[in-house]
């Protein structure tokens, strides 16, 4: 049976109920809930606290063992071949509403990229990074208290074996809507390694438990925090040493000519996770003014989403989302009737949407699927949409050769006034190489490297 916590063997278990997931309790669906409290949480956290192993003597005895725990764990979960896997499988279906080819394709796209020679590489550069800043440097904290979102399962996976590679003890809070995932995959590590796994506890709490919160605070972790921005403006006031992965996205880029071969990665892109995940692209901007040209692209990517869908199917949409889904399109219509330029094709149901038109507020985050599509007229049209939402866009995705983007890299349209991010191509998006988050956020960076974080970071 599947449970929302997990806890380190040598520590006393919280009380526990058998609970049937919120969201779907008409699937049968029965896990074991951990029943917390402050006197259960306190004396837990206080054996969990201690000092991180980093890179300090005798640390790559500690590495080399957690390295190989990990890749044990990898192994088994990319591939799904563990005892129960299948079962899990099932269960993960029901608390997540995605379906098991989803969920079987997201966990290979999250282990598929840590193997022993990844994990090396990276502690390599991490000290190495570590050793370039040495005015800057700090210990490593002795608890890290790390606040995972629910928008898609496995979020804290990559961070949280970045910790423990360091030997940093770790808290997770899971998310009360996907609360079932890290305990399984903790449990998984403890059966290879109870050492490694020791210094890791995962457990499920809501926002309205404040008092939970407040005694992990009181332990003065570094704070690592997901979520939306009431989520993130919560945590900001906190004291602590924080790090935030606030709400955001990423946008494709194409020009029209050389997005035809690359239909297929741009809709598993838009397809994996439904859309809800940070590096989920929001819109595709498609250089050029021509709408015969945006009619052709359009039909092409209605082929590989309709293909995409057989591939990466959807579970059930529920009526909250079709309604959701309905009100997108029927917007979409209505600017369609007042003389507007706009494209909408739709397949059957709510499965997924193909739109165009003259502009787009991206500040409306969409999911399930709906592609935006915004043609532009040159790269200097591109950036000056860019600007407004540069803060919030997190990656941006190629979606044509390399040629092709070394073109736009090289275009003098892309003045000092444009800071893009990292660039990734089309299909790569949700398959994140081991060091994106570094990539994507200074203050993690530094945390990793047991650096001292400024204040304006």
């Amino acid at each position: 049976m599947l449970r929302n916590f997990f806890v380190p063997s040598r520590f006393a278990e919280p009380p526990t109920l058998l609970r049937h997931h919120a969201n779907n309790g008409h699937s049968g669906l029965i896990y074991e809930a951990a029943q917390l409290t402050s006197s259960w949480l306190a004396p837990a956290l206080a054996k969990l606290r201690q000092p991180a192993c980093g890179f300090k003597a005798g640390s790559k005895a500690w590495q080399a063992r957690a390295i190989a725990a990990w890749c044990k764990v990898a192994a088994e979960w990319k591939t799904l071949r563990f005892p129960g896997a299948k079962k899990i499988l099932v269960d993960l279906a029901a608390t997540t509403g995605l379906s098991e080819k989803m969920l079987k394709e997201a966990l290979h796209n999250h282990f598929g990229v840590f193997d022993e020679t990844i994990l090396k590489e990276w502690l390599r550069r991490t000290k190495q990074q570590r050793g370039k800043y040495a005015v800057d440097k700090v210990n490593y904290p002795a608890l890290v208290f790390l606040v995972a979102a629910g928008n898609i399962p496995g979020v804290a996976i990559h961070p949280l074996i970045h910790l423990s590679l360091l030997g940093i003890p770790t808290l997770v809070k899971n998310a009360s809507t996907e609360p079932l995932l890290l305990p399984a995959i903790l449990e998984t590590l403890a059966r290879h390694d109870t050492e490694v796994a020791a210094r890791l506890v995962a457990l499920t709490w809501s926002r309205t438990q404040a008092d939970l919160t407040q005694t992990v605070m009181t332990r003065h972790p570094a704070l690592v925090a997901f979520g939306d921005d009431d989520t993130i403006e919560n945590f900001a006031q906190q004291e602590s040493y924080f790090v935030d992965f606030g709400d955001r996205f990423s946008l494709t880029l194409a020009p029209p000519a050389g997005a035809q071969s690359h239909v297929r990665k741009i809709a598993y892109d838009f397809c994996m996770f439904e859309q809800m995940g940070c590096l989920s692209p929001q819109a595709i901007f498609l250089f050029t003014d021509d709408w015969k040209k945006v009619d052709v692209f359009c039909r092409q990517l209605v082929r590989a989403m309709e293909r995409m869908s057989v591939t990466l199917p959807v579970r059930q949409r529920t009526p909250a989302q079709q309604a959701m889904i309905q009100q997108w399109r029927g917007a979409l219509i209505a600017r369609g009737a007042a003389g507007e330029k706009v494209i909408l094709l739709t397949g059957a149901g709510t499965g997924w949407t193909v739109a165009a038109a003259t502009h787009f507020d991206l500040d409306e985050r969409l999911a399930y699927r709906f592609v935006r599509v915004w043609p532009v007229a040159s790269i200097r049209a591109f950036v000056e949409v860019f600007q407004r939402y540069q803060k919030r866009a997190h990656i941006l995705i190629w979606g044509s050769s390399v040629n092709e983007l070394q073109k736009f890299l090289s275009a003098p349209e892309l003045d000092q006034r444009l800071e893009p991010g990292p660039f990734t191509f089309a299909g790569k998006a949700q398959i994140p190489n081991c060091g994106w988050l570094e990539d994507v956020n200074p203050a993690w960076r530094r945390l990793m490297c047991g650096l001292r974080l400024p204040k304006n970071i």
